[in-house]
Order: structure tokens, then sequence, then C-alpha cells
């Protein structure tokens, strides 16, 4: 009896034993901290959150200056599961962007956090114990007032890369790349960019093979080595304004193009003549000095008017751009073409 109790004895201690390393040789889970604000954009913090909150390997939690509920851009109300107070010290920090608040509106998107120092001492200080920092769109601009960017490469959301590199003077923006890996300081482009962000995070983390797995959970076409970047694409390089000459009232037929050729359609029969519409046209695009007009042509009558317009970019790159209109078979339906394309460029990215 005494012999089978000291065996019985045995075993529970070595169960208890294999039991405690067992235990020992479980990891904490990692603590992925996305930051929300009042006018955050959807997609820049739900990407991630779905990518790094897949499989259970990581504790994901939006967290936010106060307790309350906050509406997001179009609407959507959250309730942020901390707040700066109550969080689990994070290994990972997303920093959304969102939009511009409104004249008189209550401090909204990434413009009413520039000037929240709680906000800025947030990011501040989780930046320097965690382990990973990561921006989507114009949370760029966030990481920049916090000097994060400092001495670094970065991106942000297309739109908006001139404009960083105005106010982050000490940072090299680049348009070229989706993402920017700076090693512990990651950039993304805009929205949907974030998704890809947070899959090189995971590979960062946890291998490739995990990345490729959580895409596929998600049914998303990752392709890290395509070299997509929206802000690179030939469309940018047209004057911003020009779309304020027959917008609003215009309808958005096709888009297509790369980095290289871009060529947009649309309807804009709203207006009282091609002739009328390309005199207003041409005013915006005079506008931006660095365009000089080449030529206005004029082919089957005065309904179909074509003017030609070309600029040398910061890296002495010629281009060759064109605005025409013409009608689309419908009485009084008129169609606006833009086009812009590097001289001696590729045109065959137009797909």
């Amino acid at each position: 009896m005494k012999k089978m109790l000291t065996v019985l004895l045995l075993v529970l201690i070595g169960a208890l034993t294999s039991a405690q390393a067992q235990t020992a040789n479980v990891k904490p889970k990692v603590n992925v901290a996305i930051l929300i604000f009042e006018g955050v954009q959807i997609i820049d913090y739900t990407g991630p959150y779905e990518v790094l909150g897949g499989w259970g390997k990581r504790h994901v939690y939006t967290v936010a200056e106060k307790a309350d509920p906050i509406t997001t851009a179009m609407g959507m109300r959250v309730i942020p599961n901390y707040t700066f107070d109550n969080q689990p010290q994070p290994d990972v920090i997303i920093i959304p962007g969102g939009g511009e608040s409104s004249p008189g509106e209550k401090a909204r998107g990434v413009g009413g956090q520039l000037e929240n120092e709680r906000v800025i001492k947030w990011i501040q200080d989780n930046s320097k114990q965690a382990r990973y920092v990561m921006s989507v769109c114009n949370g760029a601009f966030l990481l920049a007032k916090a000097g994060v960017l400092d001495g670094l490469e970065a991106t942000t959301t297309a739109g908006l890369v001139e404009r960083l590199r105005k106010v982050a003077p000490k940072t090299k923006v680049v348009s070229d790349r989706r993402f920017v890996d700076n090693g512990k300081i990651i950039t993304t482009g805009g929205l949907s960019s974030g998704i890809d962000g947070a899959l090189h995070l995971i590979e960062k983390m946890d291998g490739k093979g995990w990345a490729q797995m959580v895409a596929y959970g998600i049914e998303y076409d990752w392709r890290p080595e395509s070299g997509y970047a929206r802000a690179a694409h030939a469309d940018l390089k047209l004057p911003g304004s020009i779309y304020e000459a027959f917008y609003p009232g215009a309808e958005p037929l096709s888009f297509k193009g790369g980095a290289e050729a871009w060529e947009e359609k649309w309807d804009v029969s709203s207006v009282s003549s091609p002739g009328d519409l390309l005199q207003r046209i041409g005013e915006k695009w005079a506008a931006d000095t660095k365009w000089t007009k080449a030529s206005v042509e004029k082919a089957g009558g005065a309904a179909s008017n074509t003017s030609r317009w070309r600029f040398v970019d910061e890296k002495g790159q010629a281009w060759d751009a064109a605005a025409s209109v013409e009608p689309a078979g419908e009485e009084k339906r008129l169609v606006l073409t833009l086009t812009i394309a590097r001289v001696n460029g590729a045109k065959a990215e137009l797909r």
C-alpha cells in the first residue's frame, strides 16, 4: 500500500512538473492597440483589426482618449475597448487616419488630433516601448507631429504626399510604395493599404506562411511584390483643381492607367457646350503654373475639341496631357476625356 502511494505521488509530481513546463512555454499574447478618435476612417482601423485579430494569436483592442462612444467617418458609432488611462501596455500600435472636420464642427479626423496634446503624448510615450508602430493613411501626420518619423522614410495616402513633405521636412516622403518599413516604424498608403501593412506585420512577427494564410482566410489578394502604389499613378500629376471645372454635375465613366499613363472619362452633359467646358478647364489648368498650353485642336466641327498641355516634373521628366470634349451620340450628352502620359513612356499601362 505504501509503495502504491509512493508511485501515485511520483506520478502526480511528474504531472504537475509537466504542466508547469507547458505553462512556462506558453508565450503571452502580443497586445495590439488601435487608436480611434472622432472621424476615424473605418477601413483604416477595421482592416488591420481584422488581419491582426485572426487566429487568436494577438490581443487586438481599440483605445481612445476617453471612454465615450466615437462617431467614425460616415457615421459608424464605436465604443473604445480602453482609454489611455486603463489600456494594457501595447506591443504594437496602429495609428489610422481620418477626414478633416468642417468649419464650426467638432474637431474630427486627424486634423482634430494634431493639436491634441494628450493624443500626441500617448503616441510618443507608447512608441518608445512598443515593438512596432504603424500608421495608415494620413495617420502618418500624427506620427510626424509626435516626432516619430524624423530621419526616416514614410508614405501616406496618395493625395497628401506633397503636404506630408511640407510638414515633415525631416522625413523622406516617398510615393512609390504601398507601405514603408523602417524596421520598427511602418507607414502605409491610404485605406486598404493598411491591410497590406498589417499582413506585413504578421510576416515580421510570425513568418510569411502565417501572413499568407491570413490573407487567404480573408480572401484578400495579397501581392507584396507587385510594386503597386496608388500615389505613383500618373493622374496625380494633373492639377487637382481641374475637377472644379466640371464637378459637381459630372458622372465618372471610366478610370484606367498606372504610373506612366492615365485616362479618365466623365459624363459632363450638364455643361452647355464643348467649347465652354474646355475654356473652364483651361482656366483651371493654366492656374497651375507648371503647365504650358501646347495647342487646341478642332476636328469634325466646333463640337469636337482637344486642348493639349505639357510640363516637366521635378525629376526632369516631360509629360503630355490633353482634355477632349466630344458628343456621345445622344442629344446634348457630352463626354470629357482627360489623358496624361510620360513622354516616351509606356502607354500600354492603360487597361
